[in-house]
């Protein structure tokens, strides 16, 4: 299984597409050539997910109307679950606090290899070229495929090997102050991210696939809705005194 796992692992090992203004793109711990730090978990059925760790030096994305949010460091996750067989079924990329879980054919393909288009400033990951919708006052998602191609180095990691994967303090010196909501830490580590470490239960965390929703105004029926809420309310304030204000007229 062992050698399997690194045969599979080499043949997802997935290219990077980056937004064509991205400052901070994919790097490697330590430096060096930009890397993909695969991980093979085996599944009871005989297939396995296939986990691909992409480390950023730094996230810019500014979140909320404070302008805060940017941090040192940046860990995504992007994994493919394989059958017994070795062939590809699904995919779930990371994106914010949450995950995108989708069947392999919604997966772009360049040579082969599965493409992540890695969105502008907060790397989130995506299955598709595009700008994503997200609630307000966060900033959309702008992942153009313009950008930086990379086809980044595969190393194996396990949670001892190398070394740094051991590290459990924060990769970087950010740290989010208690009185600016938006603000964020430095990241912990692949291992020490229990939720996403643990690949079965971070697909289970994962929502529905929206690879089609790569456009602003596409699929953002929740967002209306709940900007919608604050107008609906005021207006139905409205009306109510209107009708007290009326009554009271008609009693006098």
């Amino acid at each position: 299984m062992l050698t399997e796992a690194a045969v599979l692992l080499a043949a997802l090992n997935p290219i990077v597409v980056h937004d064509s203004r991205e400052s901070f793109p994919l790097s490697a711990v330590g430096g060096g050539p930009p890397a993909a730090y695969g991980h093979a978990v085996a599944l009871p059925d005989g297939g396995a997910w296939l986990q691909y760790w992409l480390h950023y030096d730094y996230q810019d994305q500014d979140r909320g109307i404070v302008r805060s949010g940017r941090h040192e460091g940046d860990w995504e996750l992007v994994q493919f679950r394989v059958t017994a067989r070795g062939r590809p079924v699904e995919a779930v990329y990371a994106q914010h606090s949450g995950a995108e879980r989708c069947g392999f054919g919604s997966v772009t393909l360049r040579d082969g290899r599965p493409v992540v288009f890695s969105a502008h400033g907060s790397h989130a990951s995506y299955l598709r070229a595009g700008t994503r919708d997200r609630m307000w006052p966060d900033p959309n998602d702008e992942a153009d495929g313009r950008g930086v191609v990379t086809a980044p180095r595969l190393v194996e990691v396990s949670p001892s090997s190398p070394s740094w994967m051991r590290r459990s303090t924060p990769w970087g010196d950010s740290r989010g102050r208690w009185y600016v909501p938006p603000e964020q830490d430095s990241p912990l580590g692949p291992f020490f991210q229990p939720g996403r470490w643990d690949a079965a239960a971070f697909a289970a965390s994962a929502g529905s696939c929206r690879a089609a929703c790569d456009q602003v105004g596409e699929c953002d029926g929740r967002e209306k809705a709940l900007t919608a809420l604050p107008f609906l309310a005021l207006l139905g304030l409205f009306g109510f005194r209107r009708y007290r204000t009326r009554t009271r007229t008609r009693g006098e």
